[in-house]
């Protein structure tokens, strides 16, 4: 049914029997750029991202490239990876086309079939509809069926995978729910019109499928930029460091949201921010050290070092780990600014106060984090006490 890149003509009535499972390198065949594209980023951990195109195919990739690890990527070195029925795979691994009814998403079911998840993220998932033919944001003559569907470059669609149905309604503070955060925290009060895709599919002018004869067009990347990338991690937040009354030793933290359109940090509780802060005197010495955790809560209720012995008798080790760490601040909703107060112990005199925040995707891990290492932003402020 298709032949080589790069062929005058193709099927003009092409189909997809699979659904969902239709391999990405059949779309490949004639959208080589975005292929790629998909290879490097979401799709880089699926079969897809071990080959070169199928047969006949034209498309390759070089034999390096320098490109930052994605979700798929590096999901299996989260902790909640580790177990892989705690991993909800059929959040994104999902067999059945999208629906959409009254601009919304439709409340997901579980996979039907095991073989159809295993088909990974494909092009399809996104873009295949129920009724077998392919959404596209422009109307174009294609080798199949196409239907404009404005959903594309709307967070509707990420809202399938993004916590459009866990949980189904807001809750400050929970994990999984990075549809909701923008929905009810950004966009209803009118911080911003940005959808998902403005931020994390940045456009780029050009054709989309580069053998036919087609006008270039303004078509996001599918890459995917997001909880993995330095791009996303680096004016997310902003750290200001404030001295109230001159002389004395109250310390005034803001940490405010100002890059995000959803919480930070977002999606798996693994995920932390950490704002660290330590006190040095003229010479360099460390006078005082202070540290404050942003995380979602694993489950429905805070974190809390009084659960763990039970969460140990339910066999749920990572919720016992939440625990463990005990209560810590919730995440830093979309335009929020939090002040976070200290008062440490010092000697009259003069003194540096150096604050830093460092992003990291497992606050469970036994190693801690490196000093400066993966740092967002930092602020320093030179004080005396009396």
């Amino acid at each position: 049914m298709l032949v080589s890149m790069g062929t005058a003509a193709l099927a003009e009535d092409l189909t997809f029997p699979q659904g969902t499972a239709t391999p990405s390198e059949t779309c490949g065949e004639c959208h080589g750029a975005i292929y790629r594209e998909y290879l490097l980023g979401v799709g880089s951990d699926t079969h897809s991202a071990h080959t070169r195109g199928k047969e006949g195919c034209a498309i390759s990739l070089p034999a390096k490239v320098s490109s930052s690890p994605t979700a798929h990527a590096s999901s299996l070195t989260e902790t909640r990876g580790v177990n892989v029925k705690d991993f909800h795979c059929s959040s994104c691994h999902f067999p059945d086309p999208f629906s959409f009814k009254n601009g919304g998403a439709n409340p997901k079911v579980e996979p039907k079939t095991a073989a159809a998840s295993n088909g990974g993220l494909t092009c399809a998932s996104c873009h295949l509809t129920p009724e077998g033919s392919i959404r596209a944001s422009h109307a174009v003559k294609a080798p199949h069926r196409t239907v404009v569907e404005s959903a594309l470059q709307s967070s509707t669609m990420c809202g399938h995978c993004h916590g459009y149905a866990a949980p189904e309604k807001r809750v400050v503070g929970k994990m999984f729910q990075t549809f909701l955060e923008w929905q009810e925290d950004y966009y209803k009060p009118g911080l911003g019109n940005q959808q998902c895709q403005d931020c994390h599919m940045p456009r780029t002018l050009r054709k989309t499928a580069e053998d036919f004869d087609v006008p270039p067009r303004a078509v996001a990347r599918h890459l995917w930029t997001g909880a993995h990338s330095r791009q996303r991690h680096l004016g997310s937040l902003s750290l200001t460091v404030i001295q109230p009354d001159e002389g004395k030793r109250l310390l005034n933290f803001e940490v405010a949201n100002i890059g995000a359109a959803h919480s930070i940090p977002t999606g798996e509780p693994s995920r932390a921010v950490f704002l660290r802060v330590e006190v040095v005197d003229k010479k360099g010495a460390g006078k005082a050290r202070k540290e404050w955790m942003f995380a979602p809560s694993y489950g429905n209720r805070p974190d809390d070092k009084a659960f763990v012995e039970e969460d140990k008798k339910r066999s749920n080790d990572e919720a016992a780990r939440a625990d463990a760490q005990g209560p810590h601040e919730s995440s830093l909703r979309a335009g929020e600014e939090r002040v976070l107060s200290w008062e440490p112990v010092l000697q009259p005199g003069e003194y540096t106060v150096k604050a830093e925040l460092l992003y990291t995707i497992d606050r469970f891990q036994e190693k801690p984090l490196k000093e400066g290492e993966p740092e967002i932003t930092s602020a320093t402020l030179a004080i005396t006490t009396k």
